[in-house]
């Protein structure tokens, strides 16, 4: 159990610490973009455009950017929190616990409802980064690749553990009450 607890205290401060650096970073790829593809920071939904079509953005766009990628951002950010609870919980010893299921459930819808929200503010991005370029020079892309995919799946199999261990708990639960 002692290598649990301190592998747990190490995951969660590692997701706390993700879950600071996320927002930074989002937030610095919009401030700091200046139109360069090959720049330090920039805005992940940018990585995959075309660097033929990018251009320095106005405060307008990269507000707007910024705030059509934020709900993806918000989705990870929670998925990162629950993975911080979680380990909390296991870092004091709680293993079968409502509390830890509950966690697994939500950091997967986190995850799954991520992924179906990714297209989307993959499509807004693009089309808010061009809006100012030249007519015939704009663009709207649209992804969903193997990550993506990839992903879904990854929610589906932590929901699925997730009501695995809820329904072990119950009986658990059941067994410490029968005499």
């Amino acid at each position: 159990m002692d290598k649990i607890k301190k592998m747990s205290i190490f995951l969660k401060y590692a997701f706390l610490l993700a879950l600071i650096t996320i927002p930074a970073f989002e937030i610095a790829g919009w401030v700091l973009f200046d139109g360069d593809p090959d720049a330090y920071f920039i805005p992940e939904f940018l990585l995959t455009l075309d660097s033929a079509y990018l251009a320095p953005l106005t405060e307008g766009q990269k507000m707007l950017g910024a705030l059509a990628s934020a709900p993806y951002m918000v989705l990870g950010m929670f998925c990162f929190w629950q993975l911080a609870k979680l380990f909390g919980l296991y870092s004091q010893g709680q293993i079968f616990t409502a509390e830890n299921s509950a966690c697994y459930r939500k950091a997967a819808w986190a995850l799954l409802i991520g992924e179906i929200v990714y297209p989307f503010t993959q499509t807004a991005v693009t089309y808010i980064a061009t809006m100012n370029n030249a007519v015939g020079d704009r663009l709207i892309s649209v992804g969903f690749d193997d990550t993506n995919l990839g992903n879904i799946v990854v929610a589906c199999v932590i929901l699925a553990i997730s009501w695995v261990m809820d329904e072990g708990r119950k009986l658990q639960d059941e067994a410490e009450l029968t005499i």
